[in-house]
């Protein structure tokens, strides 16, 4: 009798401490301030380090519930520049039309270091300088700096820019229509589409932007944020990117396990773990040279392009030097 009632006491205290644990936790809970970010893209490795920081507890150390919300159908950057939302993921080329239209957002935050982006082909079209586009079908996603950039590159080289045949691309990813001959050539990112064509063992040639133009070795992607909700939060905006950092350098340590919680938030990518795997060695290496600056912009890197930008007239009104980047709120 006495062991029996030892065993109810224990399942009795097990229960209450377990219930009063819940109601710790939802306590806590209500003590963190939720704070919104908005994706820009289907989740992938860009996004690694905000699900680690998460996964973690970095944001309730600091006191912060961040709420992770995927792309919108609209443009990410107009929730932020409107205000509904105070942090999101954008690019610095892109940004470039926006800020010259007064729009009051800042990047405060380099996901990556480099530009990683640029051309792949399938090796039998021989396509291994801007140049050799020329005669060729590009894929192109139809936005001004981006045609801009192919434009400047092939030209650079003594090209026929206007001897490029454009495609629209349409398609989720660039590798399943250059698979299928809709075009011969496309502008990718390769931590994502270029490791899918290496899942795929697709025989491809890929030249990064920046190795033929320095000038185009801008930041994408980049962390922005609503200029009224950094001015009037700053404190808050500096604990969101602590923790973040701190998730962004945990996958560089760790870029095996950091996958798998980007899979564990994104189910969706459990059956394409091999691939995703891969994506993440590759891209952990690229967050940053040196771990302990992750996040932050070089002046003279972020100006160059908005030179290139202003050179090249593809805004109406040029971009001053440092507009729309600050260290301020990453170191």
């Amino acid at each position: 009798m006495k062991k029996i009632l030892i065993s109810i006491f224990s399942i009795i205290l097990a229960v209450t401490l377990t219930a009063c644990g819940s109601a710790n936790n939802s306590s806590n809970n209500k003590d963190l301030k939720k704070v919104d970010f908005v994706l820009d893209w289907a989740v992938n490795t860009n996004h690694t380090g905000l699900y680690v920081a998460k996964e973690k507890g970095y944001f309730a150390e600091e006191g912060i519930d961040l709420d992770i919300k995927p792309a919108p159908e609209d443009s990410t950057s107009d929730l932020v520049i409107n205000n509904k939302a105070p942090f999101g993921i954008y690019y610095q080329d892109t940004m470039a039309s926006k800020l010259s239209k007064g729009a009051g957002i800042t990047a405060v935050a380099a996901i990556i270091e480099h530009n990683t982006s640029g051309i792949i082909s399938p090796k039998k079209n021989n396509i291994t300088d801007p140049k050799a586009l020329e005669g060729k079908k590009y894929g192109t996603w139809n936005d001004p700096v981006e045609l801009a950039m192919i434009k400047s590159l092939v030209e650079k080289q003594g090209g026929d820019y206007n001897k490029i045949e454009l495609v629209p691309n349409s398609d989720s990813n660039s590798i399943t229509p250059l698979e299928n001959g809709v075009f011969d050539a496309a502008w990718i990112y390769y931590a994502w589409d270029g490791k899918l064509a290496e899942s795929m063992n697709l025989e491809t040639n890929f030249f990064y932007l920046r190795d033929f133009d320095k000038k185009l070795d801008y930041y994408s992607p980049v962390i922005i944020a609503n200029n009224d909700y950094l001015k009037n939060n700053k404190e808050e905006a500096q604990k969101v990117l602590r923790a973040i950092k701190k998730g962004y350098v945990y996958a560089i340590e760790h870029p095996e396990e950091a996958a798998d919680i980007l899979i564990k938030n994104a189910p969706e990518l459990k059956e394409k773990r091999d691939f995703v795997v891969a994506s993440q060695k590759y891209i952990s290496q690229q967050y940053a040279s040196n771990k302990e600056h992750w996040g932050e912009f070089d002046a003279e890197r972020w100006n160059a392009f908005y030179r290139w930008v202003n050179e090249n007239k593809i805004i109406e009104k040029p971009l001053a030097d440092n507009t729309g980047f600050s260290n301020d709120y990453i170191k």
